[in-house]
């Protein structure tokens, strides 16, 4: 399994006084940062309010905005990566930077929540602009 690198750099002219990351991942990580049609990295960058980039050709996701942003899509992208192994469980104590909301959802009313393949889970998700 390939580790995560990360390289920090300066930003072109036109984009200073904003932060850059460039983060390298193998393929498979790189298609499900992706996702379908480019959906997963557009809500990745629509909920932490930073730019992504994802070039494919190299398997570099570059990540363009203010440090909270930029923090936010690292967070955000990562807990995504997580979830091409298995289930998430996010710790409330831990992984809350102001930006988590939680609700316990009973077992048998679980396949309510995300609808048929998963389709009402992804519509709240774009009407809330969560995650």
């Amino acid at each position: 399994e390939e580790e995560e690198e990360e390289e920090e750099y300066e930003a072109p002219a036109a984009s200073r006084g904003t932060a850059c990351e460039r983060l390298q991942f193998d393929d498979a990580d790189t298609a499900f940062i992706l996702g379908k049609n480019g959906k997963t990295k557009q809500k990745i960058a629509r909920v932490s309010g930073a730019k992504v980039e994802l070039h494919e050709r190299n398997n570099t996701v570059e990540i363009t905005g203010t440090k909270e942003e930029v923090k936010k899509a690292k967070k955000y992208i990562a807990l995504i990566q997580a979830q091409r192994i298995g289930p998430v469980c996010v710790d409330v104590k831990t992984d809350d930077d102001d930006d988590l909301i939680t609700i316990d959802v009973p077992s048998d009313c679980v396949g309510f929540v995300t609808g048929t393949q998963g389709n009402f889970l992804r519509s709240c998700e774009e009407e809330w602009g969560t995650l």
